[in-house]
């Protein structure tokens, strides 16, 4: 990767100060050590605010004000978990640096220059407030964006060796049709989740009756769908099943594919996955975001039919089985797999060295 591609996400960066919770550090402390290499806070320091500037807006537009502040998972607020995993990058910044000869990765004279370019209209750009809250200096910005071209290049390196075929049946996406209806409880505009009372329960449960009833007289899902006041939706799912993966507790999901919004935090996704079963996390196969039982219930059925009434801990779902094979959905999963197999063996050369 050309350096240009590496340091773009500075080259037009103006940041609010307004964005920053904290105060300004000492810089020079060392924050940690690796072969006798000190890593200084004011590099890790950066490279959480820089993040957190870029965050900021949607988390506040998801989650309100204070944000950073909020207890997402464990113990740990949002802002504690970024300074842990800005701890864990350094630790995969430095890792890579001090292994660079094995690759022959270098920087050379221009890409350095470029870099300094980037780091002098960097300061430029913002105002001392933000830059003393992110404790920027051209030195630390200029380490940070040779650090990140390092890692680009050493990724692009390692990744040679890896074994990244995809066969048509890992790669595989099947389509479907689906009626979700939740009768434990729903999310509100603000994202709280609300529990229904046993009369709603019941509600709910008469309206997945009159799907099915509709359906035994012989109306389509989508139409028995929309004659008892709800609706269906498409989506696709994997079909492949990693031998190497193991059922975690976890494997009722509250949501499908169908529903699927935008993350409110990658931190809270990272938390989620080193709770997980290690062989599952290491999978290199697409995630379903259905509950397993209804994964189970598509897999029984042939193209076109439609399976009775499932019932979840949280949820009643009907779905049909539209093709075995979605064309578009596969081709795009087969990438989605290889870059999976990539990083996979990346994850562990880098773990190896660590």
């Amino acid at each position: 990767m050309k350096a240009k591609k590496v340091i773009a996400m500075l080259l037009a960066a103006t940041l609010s100060v307004t964005a920053f919770t904290g105060c300004a550090i000492n810089k020079t402390a060392t924050v940690a050590t690796l072969d006798k290499e000190d890593i200084k806070l004011g590099l890790v320091n950066f490279m959480i605010r820089y993040q957190e500037a870029g965050y900021d807006d949607m988390y506040i537009q998801y989650m309100g004000e204070g944000y950073w502040d909020k207890t997402v998972s464990g113990n740990n607020t949002v802002l504690e978990t970024w300074k842990k995993n800005a701890i864990e990058e350094a630790h995969e910044l430095y890792t890579l640096k001090a292994h660079q000869s094995d690759y022959d990765v270098e920087v050379s004279d221009n890409e350095k220059k470029e870099i300094k370019k980037a780091a002098e209209k960097f300061m430029k750009a913002n105002s001392d407030d933000v830059i003393d809250e992110m404790s920027a200096t051209e030195e630390i910005v200029e380490e940070y964006l040779e650090l990140r071209l390092i890692k680009s290049k050493m990724y692009a390196a390692i990744i040679k060796n890896a074994d990244s075929s995809v066969t048509d049946e890992e790669a595989n996406m099947a389509a479907y049709t689906i009626v979700k209806l939740d009768y434990k409880g729903a999310y509100d505009s603000n994202y709280q989740y609300q529990t229904y009372t046993d009369e709603q329960s019941a509600q709910i449960k008469a309206q997945a009756d009159a799907v099915v009833e509709a359906l035994a007289g012989g109306s389509s899902l989508e139409d028995a769908a929309k004659a008892a006041g709800t609706t269906a939706t498409t989506g696709t799912y994997a079909t492949y099943v990693d031998p190497d993966a193991e059922k975690t507790d976890d494997s009722d999901k509250k949501s499908d594919d169908t529903e699927s919004k935008e993350s409110v935090s990658d931190t809270e996704s990272k938390e989620s996955s080193e709770s997980s079963n290690s062989k599952t996390k290491d999978s290199v196969y697409t995630t379903n975001n259905l509950d397993q039982s209804v994964v189970d219930a598509l897999n029984s059925l042939e193209e076109g039919q439609t399976s009775d009434l499932i019932t979840t801990d949280s949820a009643y779902y009907i779905v049909r089985l539209d093709k075995k094979t979605d064309e578009e959905a596969t081709e795009s999963n087969r990438k989605t797999v290889k870059g999976n197999k990539e990083d996979k063996y990346y994850n562990g050369i880098l773990s190896g060295w660590q």
